[in-house]
């Protein structure tokens, strides 16, 4: 289903182009030269580009149409992975300790007695970067890349040689053929084909130019039987004289499809050239009458190459023609279909499904025998989710043995989604994801870590990819990227919206558990999959296993992480999830898994009253860590520990969901790296950060209370340009004029509520009114909310407004009345 050498090459240069990147970089260069690290930097740099350029070769072979056929390979390219990633994790450590040391630093200029910081400087006690003792272990890695790609460009220079004759006997892998006409014995037809008939007759009838209609849906749900249905409608017949169905798949060459097109217009006469401009004059010549056009399973997303195919067709002489296009892509029907809608085609009906289910297995769709296999059937079709694919698969294996242990085990297993052929439902699926680029593919297979049914917060899955170091873009913000490739995967249907969340279908995450096997593993209370060495992100979810009410002991359930516990896996392990409730005795086995872990970089726990602290006290040895989410719903109080604030590398602590959290550590100014903190309750927790400043990145920040102290001045904002959603600046009469100028409110671009409150209004109006005048915010505001306020009205509310963007904006007569009054915080359309 997809080339193993292909995936591991595709996997091997992501993780070496990542290393590459980090080199690249002047303050990784200044990092490892203050180490002494020069002379090894210079050769894995140049190890690193040898690796690069024999792991081209792989994706240039396939291009030139030569598959490796060396599977031994695999093993050889998946060592240069691991030994690149290793490299990296000696060089997050190094980052880790010089960014102690900084903090140590600023820690000890901030304080105004040095000696008050003696326990502060205890912590980075000894100065420790890396291990004298790690530096040949470097030297080794460094010189075993050099030879194990050696050895790989060497056998890819065999490979090639004999890869030209096998790859001329196999030039195609396309097994499907531009096929018009059923191939079923009996069709059963879809809701959605009279609305499109009615659609495309009404515009052959009118006098407007080329109508193109998308039909998008996944890999086996019809997409391409509805299109026949059409197209061999009587009425459609009667309205079109010309019908044309072309076949496209991935190879989208138009001048090969302007001839296809050629091909099956009647008395055209046309020379056989591959000239683009010679064909579309012939089009201009021969096609003279109203024509359909199929455009079946469709890829291309480039608008430039289907503007030039389709330039002839939207100039014709005669009006009223129409173009059908089938694919898996939103993206594709988007650029294919400007102005007109596109027909998004899920499952059958559960009626119609089930009589054609009855037809793929017994030939009869109205079937009526055998009451125990009518009912082992029902259960099945269920789990196709109305998959015209899913039920041919499933109907040949059923049809092979009409017996009710046979139904049974296939009812029971997922034996069914493996077959392969044109005709097996993984398979089919599988080409959609092989059309992904690499990054795509590693955004989307994490998914597998996650149960079926799961309901996915778009950004919460996007803070994880970043975590792990899958979003990489030197231009953009890592959300903003990540955020693009989510929509991309939306657009190729690998997600589905579901209200205010994303879900994958479940066929679909049965591709995702396929290609991920050697990279994820879940534990539920399904059957345990293999446990290969190469895994690094395991999601344990205890659902289906503990019941919240009365959680008694599972023996099986704590073998399966037995298999775990005693495994090799948890030294590299990179993400850790355990969701759900549980007992004690698997208590005790998890946490003997959290003290084998060294480079785990995303980490998702519930914990339970009996573990909070053993689970915490767990945590402060992970300095790897980007993204951390802690769950506790218990009456009893646990504070979070002082040590959370030792990890360094941290991006996102999400603690929203730990019940009766007062307070937040007191180092929280030590996580120089967090971009997102979520915390229970309205926000009161941010105001307790001390020095937040510090926090640059930080992008959640919805109260912060000014006092008259060390740490929580209003200028702490200064450099909190991140910052997004809503702020409340709390307690503004402890504000000097000159500590909110320093705050920089106008710098907060992605802010879009700003609320300013006074406590009392008792303080002088002109005192307030100098503090107002500074605080103007960026005009991309949409709502802005005056508390206790009695100063006038500032310049940027008055003859200097610059708050375009502000909803409901009163009239000028009307805006001193909100400004001096004040308003509930943020009601819609107040400012």
């Amino acid at each position: 289903m997809f080339d193993p050498i292909s995936l591991a090459s595709a996997a091997a240069t992501w993780v070496v182009n990542k290393l590459l990147d980090r080199l690249s970089s002047a303050a990784i260069n200044a990092l490892l030269s203050s180490e002494g690290l020069e002379k090894e930097v210079a050769h894995l740099s140049d190890a690193l580009r040898r690796a690069n350029l024999v792991l081209g070769a792989v994706p240039a072979g396939a291009a030139a149409g030569i598959r490796i056929r060396n599977q031994q390979l695999v093993v050889q390219i998946n060592q240069m992975q691991r030994l690149a990633a290793d490299l990296a994790k000696y060089l997050d450590e190094l980052e880790y300790y010089e960014i102690k040391e900084k903090v140590k630093t600023t820690n000890q200029k901030s304080s105004k007695l040095l000696a008050s910081v003696k326990s502060i400087t205890q912590v980075g006690q000894p100065k420790l970067k890396i291990n004298k003792s790690d530096i040949p272990h470097i030297k080794d890695a460094v010189d075993n890349l050099h030879k194990i790609s050696e050895d790989v460009h060497n056998a890819l220079l065999l490979e090639k040689l004999d890869g030209i004759n096998w790859s001329t006997q196999n030039a195609s892998t396309d097994t499907r053929e531009a096929v018009e006409n059923f191939t079923e014995a009996k069709v059963f037809s879809r809701e959605e084909k009279n609305e499109i008939v009615d659609l495309i007759c009404r515009h052959a009838s009118s006098d407007q130019e080329l109508f193109v209609l998308p039909i998008v849906g996944d890999g086996g749900i019809g997409k391409t039987t509805l299109a026949r249905l059409v197209y061999h409608d009587p009425q459609v017949k009667g309205k079109f004289d010309i019908l044309i169905w072309i076949y496209v798949s991935a190879n989208f060459d138009e001048a090969k499809l302007t001839q296809g097109i050629l091909e099956q217009i009647p008395d055209c006469e046309y020379k056989n050239t591959k000239n683009l401009t010679v064909l579309q004059r012939c089009i201009k010549k021969y096609l003279t009458k109203r024509f359909l056009l199929v455009l079946d399973d469709m890829w291309e997303e480039s608008e430039g190459r289907w503007d030039k195919l389709l330039a002839p067709l939207r100039c014709m002489q005669v009006k009223g023609n129409a173009i059908l296009v089938t694919t898996r892509k939103l993206s594709v029907a988007i650029i294919t279909s400007k102005k007109e809608a596109h027909v998004n085609l899920g499952g059958m009906k559960e009626d119609v499904f089930w009589r054609f289910f009855k037809q793929c297995i017994f030939g009869d769709e109205n079937y009526r025998g055998q009451k125990k296999l009518m009912r082992i059937a029902k259960e099945i079709v269920t789990k196709l989710k109305g998959n015209p694919l899913a039920a041919k698969s499933v109907g040949t294996l059923l049809r092979r043995n009409i017996d009710e242990i046979h139904w049974r085990k296939i009812l029971d297993s997922d034996e069914w989604k493996l077959e392969n052929g044109i005709d097996g439902i993984v398979p089919a699926l599988m080409l959609s994801y092989n059309h992904l680029s690499y990054h795509l593919q590693l955004l989307f297979s994490y998914c597998a870590l996650f149960p079926k049914g799961y309901k996915f917060d778009k950004d919460q899955l996007i803070r994880m990819w970043i975590a792990l170091g899958f979003v990489m873009d030197e231009r953009r913000k890592l959300e903003d990227a990540g955020s693009d490739s989510f929509d991309d995967l939306v657009d190729r249907s690998f997600f589905q919206k579901d209200e205010h969340c994303f879900v994958v279908h479940d066929l679909i995450h049965d591709v995702a558990r396929e290609v991920s096997l050697h990279e994820c593993l879940t534990v539920d209370g399904s059957d345990l999959q293999k446990v290969f060495p190469s895994v690094r992100h395991v999601g344990i979810w205890t659902e289906l296993v503990y019941n919240e009410q009365n959680i008694e002991r599972s023996i099986t359930f704590e073998e399966k992480l037995d298999q775990i516990q005693n495994n090799v896996i948890l030294t590299s392990l990179e993400s850790l999830m355990l969701v759900g409730v549980y007992d004690e005795n698997f208590s005790t086995k998890f946490v003997k898994i959290l003290d084998q872990l060294r480079y785990i970089r995303v980490l998702k726990i519930s914990a339970m009253p009996f573990n909070a602290e053993i689970l915490l006290s767990s945590v402060k040895k992970f300095i790897h860590l980007r993204y951390l989410e802690l769950k506790f719903d218990s009456d009893l109080h646990k504070p979070l520990p002082d040590a959370i604030c030792k990890l360094y590398h941290l991006q996102v602590l999400d603690v929203r969901h730990w019940r009766g959290l007062d307070n937040l550590p007191k180092g929280m100014s030590n996580l120089v790296n967090l971009r997102c903190l979520f915390v229970p309750g309205s926000g009161s927790l941010y105001s307790n950060i001390y020095r937040v400043g510090q926090l640059k990145f930080l992008q959640e920040l919805k109260e912060f209370r000014v006092r008259q102290e060390n740490g929580f001045e209003i200028s702490q904002l200064e450099n909190l340009n991140e910052i997004r959603g809503s702020l409340s600046i709390l307690d503004l009469e402890n504000a000097t004029k000159q500590e909110a100028c320093r705050a920089r409110i106008k710098d907060k671009k992605h802010l879009r509520k700003l609320s300013l409150s006074w406590a009392t209004s008792s303080i002088s109006p002109a005192i307030q009114k100098e503090i107002m005048e500074v605080l103007e915010p960026h005009y991309y505001l949409d709502h802005l909310c005056v508390l206790n306020y009695a100063g006038a009205t500032p310049s940027w509310l008055r003859e200097n407004f610059s708050l375009t963007f502000l909803e409901g904006l009163p009239s000028p007569d009307q805006l001193k009345h909100y400004v001096v009054h004040g308003c509930p915080q943020f009601p819609p359309g107040s400012i």
